[in-house]
């Protein structure tokens, strides 16, 4: 089903509810979802821009038969909330330190943002020049419609911030289904929600967990994050849609941690032997994980988190 959109298609993952799977056009770059509560429509993640936030908005209506009247961010990565705008009227609802970091990383000069991505677009645009098709061309090309997407989007983009904060955990009791909004903290990021439905088992897990995928964890804190997927374990989820990758089940998750453990463990090495930063990212990535996207997630996460720990430069 594509549900009337280019950038996205849809799954339906349990009765009422929906994956929605970020496709190639470069508005979307994260997945999101959409859940029927019965007397409510609730929407988990907003997408990377206005336009394809307009689109999900519509799908929602035409799945359910009313507007989005709940958006969950999961976390503040533009990635997940630049949609939000679409969702006038909306409660949206996020932990309290989602939204301060919504707040920090917003753009604060919007003329100097426009620059810095037309910036990026040439430069992508030299590295494509010579390079000859494979994966790293494959990369650089969804690099390069990614960006000329935010850019077109710009000129409408309006910076929506959540309306309704939480921590800890908020239960949405609709007429059909429960829903449970739940934080532990933050690993992807400072801070990370999910959402998670008992009846079914469906589990929006936002960013905490990417199929198939090179998470970007700069951001984060790596071994809080193992300990988070092992707490959600314990509610006994079934059906997975993650941030990035494909509808999956949650045994997926051992494969994830695995990748997780494998960066703390080279981390922690380097930091043992006061490796630089440019050897702890030259760092080989492991055959079992060398076909999985977003490969330059491997390298810039190495690099962020070595940086953060005072590692020499070089």
């Amino acid at each position: 089903m594509n549900a009337g959109s280019d950038h996205f298609r849809v799954e339906e993952v349990a009765p009422g509810a929906w994956a929605v799977i970020a496709g190639s056009t470069g508005a979307c770059v994260s997945n999101a979802g959409i859940i029927d509560l019965g007397d409510q429509t609730l929407v988990v993640d907003t997408f990377l821009t206005p336009a394809a936030g307009e689109d999900l908005r519509r799908t929602a209506e035409a799945l359910t038969g009313r507007t989005g009247s709940l958006v969950i961010n999961t976390h503040h990565h533009e990635d997940h909330v630049r949609g939000n705008q679409a969702f006038a009227g909306a409660d949206i609802v996020a932990t309290a330190r989602t939204i301060e970091l919504m707040q920090e990383t917003a753009p604060a000069e919007p003329h100097a943002y426009v620059d810095l991505v037309r910036d990026k677009i040439t430069r992508l645009d030299d590295q494509l020049a010579d390079l000859p098709d494979g994966p790293d061309r494959d990369q650089l090309l969804r690099s390069r419609a990614t960006a000329a997407a935010v850019l077109d989007s710009l000129p409408q983009l309006e910076i929506t911030y959540p309306t309704r904060p939480f921590d800890g955990e908020l239960i949405i009791e609709g007429s059909e289904r429960t829903a449970h909004v739940i934080s532990y903290g933050g690993g992807h990021t400072d801070s990370d929600t999910f959402v998670f439905l008992p009846d079914c088992g469906a589990l929006f897990a936002g960013d905490l967990l990417w199929v198939e995928t090179h998470p970007w964890a700069g951001d984060g804190h790596p071994d809080e994050w193992i300990d988070i997927i092992y707490r959600m374990k314990a509610l006994d989820p079934q059906t997975v849609v993650p941030g990035h990758g494909t509808v999956t089940n949650f045994a997926y998750a051992r494969i994830f941690i695995r990748y997780l453990t494998f960066v703390c463990d080279i981390v922690r090495q380097a930091e043992a032997s006061a490796q630089s930063v440019v050897k702890l990212a030259d760092s080989a990535v492991p055959p079992q994980y060398g076909d999985w996207g977003s490969i330059a997630h491997y390298r810039k996460t190495l690099t962020a988190l070595g940086t953060r720990l005072g590692l020499p430069p070089a």
